[in-house]
């Protein structure tokens, strides 16, 4: 795929002299990367970025969202030059002649998916997002060649057996599980002393409940912990989320039945289990669509970067060094 490339640098030592012979002005634009007779602009490293920084700096602070922010800046200049070079082998192939049917089909779709009146409301959308109706055609003009290209060099390259997708779903059942919950109760009696005081006063109010009284009433009696006033009542919980000394204590306790008295940091607890939620294990033929687009991405990104390689390695490719970015 090797052409004739050394125009555009020839233009930009042109430009470059020129400037130094003139009253300087300001830079409004740089070129940052050649991919054979294509251009990338610092404003198109600046289109793809817009609002990383805003949300970089809900994570990152002075520096480190300094050091971020190249990381973005390197990472859109490749995505940009990657598209250089899939929509440059789309054109050497004819790929993407007579699309205007497809695209018109898919700006038709996504009007009336987001309920936009007509195209004219939907352009006065666009322009408030600092684009055009003619813009948005040609990122979908460009989007669906891309794809289109991507499926005939990878895509159709890639295979995935049923028995794959089933082995897959069986061993990971714990993945396509939804999580043990219990709803409980709680009485909390404080350490005193050495704490067997209250370790015998929890003894006695578990005896109490074992013969039957009503454990909303004795807990809000004599509970010192903040559910109290709720009857005890903790609320509804994944086993996961529950420390190490509750799950150990309600284990093996049955939905309505009580636990032993189980010493934690705040003293003496009793819990009831109020209910139980096993976890029930999703069917295999209500998974199997995402297991397939799962295990076909998983297949599909190897071969994506091979394409890509093999397309670098038959271009010219330059980075211009005094931005910054690229390298």
């Amino acid at each position: 795929m090797r052409r004739v490339v050394y125009l555009v640098s020839l233009l930009i030592a042109i430009s470059c002299i020129a400037s130094a012979q003139t009253v300087p002005a300001k830079v409004v634009d740089r070129i940052v990367a050649q991919v054979n007779d294509d251009i990338i602009t610092l404003s198109d490293v600046t289109h793809e970025l817009l609002g990383v920084r805003e949300q970089l700096a809900t994570k990152y602070t002075g520096d480190q969202l300094e050091q971020e922010m190249k990381r973005a800046e390197k990472a859109a200049l490749e995505t940009l030059v990657r598209d250089k070079l899939f929509l440059q082998k789309a054109n050497e192939l004819g790929i993407g002649t007579g699309m205007d049917v497809r695209v018109s089909t898919y700006v038709e779709a996504q009007r009336k998916d987001h309920n936009i009146k007509d195209l004219d409301e939907f352009e006065l959308i666009l322009e408030k997002q600092g684009t055009t109706m003619t813009a948005y055609r040609e990122d979908v003009r460009k989007g669906m060649i891309v794809q289109d290209l991507v499926g005939y060099f990878v895509d159709s390259r890639i295979t995935l057996l049923a028995e794959e997708v089933e082995r897959f779903y069986k061993d990971h059942l714990k993945d396509f599980s939804t999580a043990e919950e219990v709803t409980l109760s709680e009485i909390i009696i404080p350490a005193t002393g050495d704490g067997s005081q209250g370790q015998a006063l929890a003894s006695g109010y578990r005896d109490r409940l074992m013969q039957g009284e009503s454990f909303p009433a004795l807990a809000s009696q004599v509970s010192k912990g903040p559910t109290a006033s709720k009857g005890g009542s903790i609320g509804t919980y994944q086993i996961s989320q529950l420390s190490q000394q509750i799950t150990a204590a309600i284990a093996n306790v049955k939905e309505g039945d009580v636990s032993a008295v189980t010493k934690l940091p705040e003293g003496y607890a009793i819990f009831r289990v109020d209910s139980r939620k096993p976890p029930v294990v999703r069917p295999f033929e209500e998974v199997r669509n995402y297991i397939k687009e799962y295990l076909f991405n998983l297949k599909r990104q190897p071969e994506l970067d091979k394409f890509v390689t093999q397309l670098k390695e038959d271009a010219y490719i330059q980075y211009f060094q005094e931005i910054g970015v690229g390298k």
